[in-house]
């Protein structure tokens, strides 16, 4: 049996007590001593000892059931080793105070012991079957409040819509803002059974949105979206599917596991105010501006019941309110850093953890019982206005919404500390039953408050970003900032000194979220019957520092899937299953250990995806396969009026390296059309890596130019060119539009290789959050500060971050498809006297030299224009042995 009670009260605290204590101790005893000496001291302070034991003995007895005070429950209930959860930075940055009674711990009480018999539950689960304990997701809807002053929101000029100066103007805030009088009966709930067992995958069940629809052909609707202006009852409509479009404050959660030592809850959801950003969807823009809310920290305090009613009578009060020692009566209020608790400083949400407790085998016939165990604050892996604001960015939103280019508001991380106590149960996994039910809960609470604009707004500190007197304005919009030189924002000024978060039960929030086994090392996301610690350990080491795996890669692909910017007519491009086996083989073969597949497929069509290509290689353990059926929420092309947003890509890339960087010291995000090729006297990417590695370099870019389908390896059909089927892709596409090394301009669609643990964000084509950039002005030397003119503009240097160099180290080739359609009219277009060269040539006619040569362009027998260079290396040293490979499967 595992018992789990409240933690004793922490070091700092006994402290703090037996400092107020020891004076009005020896006011006492030193008299004694120097009246009566020594020993009638020691026979004293004995019958004072035995007088107190009794008296204490008395009264608990008398005392059994009657409600203890307030504060001592929250002193009792609020464990403050919890601090321990709080990113590097975050801790340092915390404001040096005591702790208050609130945040202190007392002895454990046997009412507050929650206890976990694994054999009882499963004996349980035996007898009855799982629909006494499982919950299902839920969602409480809490209607929007207004935060602004009428009349004064600004979304700037619809007219100009890709003009990013014309962004609007924020507008002004009521002061301090408004409380939330709502009561339970104001709140819609939604339920989302989707999910019931860890084993299932749980990614694949949250409710993200309507899923994959058919139209009266049994064709499936999968269409660009994102273009079209929203109804006003769109969001009511999207409630029962996913609530975050009629409450933007709750997280659009995409994937949750616990970290693989159980110190946390990992959430990765969207931001989803990016998915629709065009002229017509400036009501949806406004709307969902708390999304951007979520990303920006608050601080608060917490109280007792007594206080809150004292500060905030208005706000609703439970009939029990103050009546018991649950955790219910802890409430917080918004304060400024000074006076928040510790862990309160850099917080959005409120974690509620709840266990299902069962009975004992004796008693089999009562249903078990879902127990508040604890209540703890969110912390940010990252600190996202920081990061605008180390990237020289002076807001993380705008008005009109077009901030899209702000890559690093595009993902939202948070986590939730796991109480002490918990984490055993949480790291093993054995908290998740047999057939996958999971025995233990969370609920997220969103603490409420209006988005921050601009450099006037932000919530840092001098430590972070240096002296008051150096924060600049923004010029970004010279009507923006209240003052010449910005003060940051003012919590008391828009908070108050009342500003009470209501009841959790008159709280909007996500219920029941399942706490599945972490992330380990085994075939696929389905996970075991049991788990052992040791399995962390039983994987073959293919690494040579501490981690199991050198080099790994993330990959988000589907069996069939639309490109950007195609319409619903459109064929989809299906051909991944085929490629995908050779593109495996060719990358194990280069010096890959492990690839984790995010499977987007039955977000396509409902027919087919990868795993059955995937079975032998996760049978092997090379593969890790995980069902990702969330759809993109905008598949535009970036210069769209409403700029594309593959939201489930973006999601599913945050998600691997999450879950997957303990376990790899290299991290590569990729496509299967991307091919990574060790040059010059490399056979491996993992020597290539090595040499890097002792020159300090964290991240390797490789720039990106499309390859062309080789003339010779296609053939024509109906005066269209595809591909022969008895060639690789490698082979039929080794013809790349640029010479190496290839122009600056092929880094616009770079990929790159980087250090899991330098990169905590990785964004399809840049490394947009890097230990470097989370660098603090306190952390930073002085001399460093000197040298650098301009601070708090961060950027990458040439060691940390550099291009491979194409011809001595590595190259990447982009094979991308060519689509019979697109090489309509090839002839024309492909010839050396086509005038209309943006039309383009997508067929590949290779230099036969390997050099441009502006007197020798074309083909002399046809006069085909020689438009794209061959990899030597490719064709003499790599396929041959991709051959072999492939001929031995």
């Amino acid at each position: 049996m595992v018992t789990i009670s409240s933690s004793s009260s922490s070091s700092s605290s006994k402290k703090l007590k037996k400092s107020n204590k020891k004076p009005q101790l020896l006011r006492v005893v030193y008299p004694l001593w120097k009246q009566f000496g020594l020993a009638s001291l020691v026979i004293y302070l004995c019958l004072v000892i035995y007088f107190f034991r009794e008296l204490s003995s008395t009264t608990t007895t008398n005392n059994n059931n009657n409600n203890h005070d307030v504060h001592n429950s929250i002193q009792r209930l609020i464990t403050k080793d919890e601090h321990h959860h709080q990113p590097q930075q975050q801790q340092q940055q915390s404001h040096q105070k005591k702790p208050s009674p609130q945040q202190s711990s007392t002895d454990d009480d046997d009412d507050d012991q929650y206890q976990f018999d694994r054999s009882t539950a499963e004996a349980y689960l035996q007898q009855h079957g799982p629909s006494n304990i499982r919950k299902t997701i839920g969602a409480y809807l809490e209607p929007p409040i207004n935060y602004y002053v009428p009349g004064t929101i600004n979304q700037g000029d619809p007219a100009k819509a890709k003009d990013n100066t014309e962004v609007g103007i924020p507008p002004q805030f009521i002061t301090p803002q408004p409380l939330r009088t709502f009561t339970p009966d104001d709140l819609q709930h939604y339920q989302y059974p989707a999910f019931q067992s860890c084993h299932d995958g749980l990614p694949s069940k949250l409710p993200v949105d309507r899923g994959l629809q058919f139209d009266g052909k049994n064709i499936p609707l999968v269409t660009n979206v994102g273009n079209d202006p929203t109804s006003p009852t769109y969001p009511q409509e999207e409630a029962p599917y996913c609530p975050v479009e009629a409450d933007p404050f709750l997280p659009w959660i995409h994937d949750i596991f616990p970290s693989h030592d159980g110190s946390v809850i990992e959430f990765i959801a969207h931001n989803r105010r990016r998915c629709r950003t065009g002229r017509v969807h400036l009501p949806d823009i406004l709307r969902l501006e708390p999304q951007v809310s979520l990303l920006q920290h608050v601080s608060v305090q917490r109280l007792s019941e007594k206080e809150a009613v004292q500060l905030a009578p208005e706000l609703w009060k439970n009939s029990t309110s103050g009546s018991s020692t649950s955790t219910e009566d802890i409430r917080y209020r918004l304060a400024p850093m000074e006076e928040s608790d510790v862990d309160g400083q850099f917080t959005r949400f409120i974690c509620r953890f709840y266990g299902t407790q069962f009975s004992s085998s004796d008693q089999q016939k009562q249903q078990p019982q879902s127990v508040l165990i604890q209540e703890v604050l969110s912390v940010y892996p990252y600190n996202y206005e920081y990061v605008s604001y180390r990237k020289g960015k002076p807001t993380m939103l705008s008005p009109k919404g077009k901030d899209n280019q702000y890559f690093w508001t595009s993902v939202l991380r948070f986590q939730c500390p796991v109480p002490k106590r918990l984490q055993h149960l949480v790291r093993s996994g054995r908290s998740v039953l047999s057939d996958g039910t999971p025995t233990l809960h969370v609920d997220v609470v969103p603490i409420r408050t209006p988005p921050r604009f601009g450099v006037d707004q932000h919530y840092l500190s001098e430590d972070q970003i240096g002296p008051r007197n150096t924060w600049s304005a923004s010029n970004y919009h010279k009507k923006w900032n209240q003052t010449s030189t910005p003060q940051g924002f003012d919590p008391v000024l828009h908070w108050g000194s009342a500003q009470v978060l209501p009841r959790v039960e008159a709280s909007g929030r996500w219920t029941n979220l399942p706490i599945c086994g972490p992330p380990q090392l085994s075939t696929t996301m389905t996970m075991k019957k049991e788990y052992d610690d040791s399995d962390q350990k039983k994987t073959t080491k293919t690494s040579t520092g501490n981690k199991p795996h050198y080099l790994s890669a993330c990959v988000w692909a589907a069996s069939s899937f639309k490109t950007r910017g195609r319409d619903e007519k459109a064929a989809p491009v299906t051909d991944t299953a085929k490629r995908l086996v050779e593109w495996l083989e060719f990358h194990f073969m280069v010096g890959f250990d492990h690839v984790y597949l995010f499977d987007n497929s039955r977000a396509n069509n409902n027919d087919t995806t990868l795993e059955p290509i995937l079975r032998p290689y996760i049978e092997k353990a090379q593969v890790t396969r995980i069902d990702w059926p969330s759809i993109v929420c905008n598949n535009n092309i970036p210069a769209h009026d409403s700029t594309g947003e593959r939201s489930s890509q973006y999601t599913a890339e945050n998600a691997c390296r999450t879950r997957y960087a303990p376990f790899t010291e290299w991290m590569a995000s990729m496509d299967t059309d991307e091919y990574m090729i060790p040059m010059g006297h490399h056979t491996s990417l993992k020597t290539v890596l090595e040499e890097a590695s002792s020159s300090r370099t964290n991240i390797l870019t490789f720039r990106s130019s499309r390859a062309r389908l080789l003339y010779e390896k296609s053939k024509e059909i109906g005066g269209l060119r595809q591909m022969l089927d008895n060639y690789t892709y490698l082979e039929a596409y080794n013809c790349d539009s640029s010479s190496s090394p290839k122009p600056e301009w092929a880094e616009r669609a770079r990929k790159q290789i980087y250090r899991a643990d330098y990169v905590p964000y990785h964004y399809v084509h840049y490394s947009t959050v890097t230990q470097g950039l989370m660098q603090t002005y306190g952390e930073s030397s002085s001399s460093a500060r000197n040298t650098n003119y301009n601070w708090k503009r961060y950027w990458n240097n040439d060691v940390t971050e550099r291009v491979a160099n194409e011809l001595t180290e590595a190259t990447m080739l982009h094979t991308k498809s060519t689509l019979p359609e697109q090489t309509s009219r090839w002839k024309q277009r492909c010839h050396y006297q086509f005038e209309k060269k943006w039309r383009g040539c997508s067929v590949g006619f290779a230099w036969p030299t390997g050099l441009q040569d502006e007197n020798d362009n074309h083909r002399p027998e046809d006069g085909m224009e020689y438009n794209c260079f061959r990899n030597d290396k490719v064709d003499s040293y790599w396929l041959p042995q991709l051959k072999q490979r492939l001929d031995e499967l």
